[in-house]
C-alpha cells in the first residue's frame, strides 16, 4: 500500500484494473489474472505507471507557467492555453524560457470544435442592425390536412371466388 492508500483489484467495463487511492487506476496486463495477482505485482504496475507519468514533464518554468511536455506525438510546449511545436533536431531539455515563449507565440491559434458559437462581436453587430430595421413577423405555418385512411378491404379466398 503506497503512501498508506488502499489498493483494490477489480474487473471493469474495459477489463481488469488496480485502483490505488481514490482516483488513480492502472490497467492490468494480459498475463495478470485479477483473481490471483499478488500485492507485489500490483505495486510493480503502480510504480511503472508513476514513472511514465513522471517522464511526461521534460522541463518546467513555473514563474511563467510554461511546460515542456512529452506527448503522444513527441515533445511540445504549452502554457495551459496554447501548444507549440518544438523544431525537429532541437533538444527539448535545452530550451530556455525565452525560446519557449517565442515558439508558443508563433504557434497557430486553436480552432473551434463542432460548431461552437461565434465570438460576441458578431452578436453585438446583429443587435445594432435589429435596432435600425423593425423585424417582420413570420407568417404562421399551416398544417397539411391529414389524409383519410380508406377502410381495409376484405380479402376473398380462392375457394369462394370459384364457387359461382
Amino acid at each position: 500500500m503506497p503512501d498508506g492508500q488502499p489498493i483494490r483489484v477489480a474487473v471493469g467495463r474495459f477489463g481488469p484494473y488496480a485502483q490505488f487511492g481514490t482516483k488513480s487506476y492502472v490497467s492490468l496486463k494480459a498475463e495478470d489474472d485479477p483473481y490471483t495477482i499478488t500485492l507485489e505485482r500490483t505495486l510493480a504496475l503502480i510504480e511503472e505507471k508513476k514513472k511514465v507519468e513522471a517522464n511526461g514533464i521534460i522541463r518546467e518554468f513555473p514563474e511563467a507557467g510554461v511546460q515542456v511536455l512529452n506527448g503522444r506525438y513527441g515533445p511540445y510546449i504549452t502554457d495551459g492555453k496554447k501548444n507549440g511545436k518544438i523544431p525537429k533536431g532541437r533538444d527539448p531539455k535545452s530550451l530556455t524560457l525565452e525560446e519557449c515563449q517565442a515558439l508558443i507565440a508563433a504557434a497557430p491559434e486553436r480552432k473551434g470544435r463542432w460548431g461552437r458559437k461565434a465570438p460576441a462581436k458578431t452578436a453585438a453587430a446583429k443587435t445594432d442592425a435589429a435596432a435600425e430595421v423593425p423585424a417582420k413577423k413570420a407568417a404562421p405555418k399551416r398544417k397539411a390536412a391529414a389524409r383519410k385512411k380508406s377502410p381495409a378491404r376484405k380479402k376473398t379466398s380462392a375457394k369462394s371466388a370459384g364457387k359461382d
